[in-house]
This record gives C-alpha cells, sequence and structure tokens, in this order.
C-alpha cells in the first residue's frame, strides 16, 4: 500500500496513514478542479483545487508530528477550510461555502479540545489564524464587484 507519507518520505513510522485510493482520488479532484477552472473560466474553481492540494499535503504532516502537536497540519486545514469558502463566494456556489464554514468550526473545535498543552498557544494559533482571515476577507471584499444602488 502506498501512502502519501511514502512519497514525500516525512513520516518516520512504519505504519501506513492514507490508502493509496484515497490520495488517488484527491490527486483526481485536485485534477478535475483545474480542469473545470479551465474550462469555465471560474476563478473559485482554482481556489477549491488549492483546498483539496492543501488537505494532500496536510495529511502526512499531521502524523508526522508524533513529538509535539500538528500546527503546521492545522494551519494547513484552516487555509484549507478558508480557500473552499472563498471560492465558494466567488463562485456563488453555496455548498461549498457551507461546506467551508463547518470545516472551520471543526478544526477550532479539534484545536480547542483535542490540543495538549497551554491555553496560550492555542489563544494565540487561533488569533493569528483569525487575522489572516479578516486580511483575506478584506482583499476578497476588495476583489468583488459592488452592487448597483
Amino acid at each position: 500500500m502506498t501512502t502519501v507519507d511514502d512519497l514525500f518520505r516525512i513520516r518516520t513510522a512504519t505504519t501506513a496513514a492514507q490508502p493509496s485510493w484515497a490520495i488517488m482520488c484527491g490527486v483526481a479532484g485536485v485534477i478535475l478542479a483545474l480542469a473545470s477552472a479551465g474550462l469555465t473560466r471560474r476563478a473559485g474553481e482554482i481556489l477549491a483545487a488549492c483546498a483539496i492540494g492543501l488537505v494532500l499535503i496536510a495529511a502526512p504532516i499531521w502524523s508526522a508530528s508524533t513529538a509535539g502537536e500538528p500546527w503546521f497540519a492545522y494551519a494547513a486545514l484552516l487555509c484549507a477550510m478558508l480557500c473552499l469558502v472563498v471560492s465558494g463566494v466567488l463562485d456563488d456556489v453555496r455548498p461549498r461555502i457551507v461546506a467551508g464554514w463547518l470545516g472551520i468550526a471543526g478544526l477550532v473545535g479539534a484545536i480547542t479540545w483535542a490540543v495538549k498543552g497551554s491555553l496560550l498557544r492555542r489563544s494565540a494559533f487561533l488569533a493569528v489564524a483569525g487575522i489572516i482571515a479578516v486580511v483575506f476577507a478584506t482583499a476578497l471584499n476588495r476583489m468583488l464587484p459592488r452592487a448597483e444602488r
């Protein structure tokens, strides 16, 4: 069985983390989202492909951090969910928006309750993630066309 960890040599443990069919489905999702972006000329499709790619990257990082908490994986997954929300907003596709917000809520819950250690580290991480989200929202607001009044 081939895993992402076998391809990138990030993980040091011998147990398999992701089955090869799941990796191939993710790669196919990225390819199909990029193909759809090329055919439809919608910017949100590219961000959806980025979200899938970030989830594929976060999986081996998550399992590689056995010594501490998977902060880089949390960051990659939060970026993936934010890309999903923004792609839904750009293309006006409500299921992507809802999936992205549910993913963000699940990750904030995982960070809050599953992470061991100081509350200050969790709060600082979530504060930085919130600031980045506000910056993305401001940039997105400037990119979207204004409604005529």
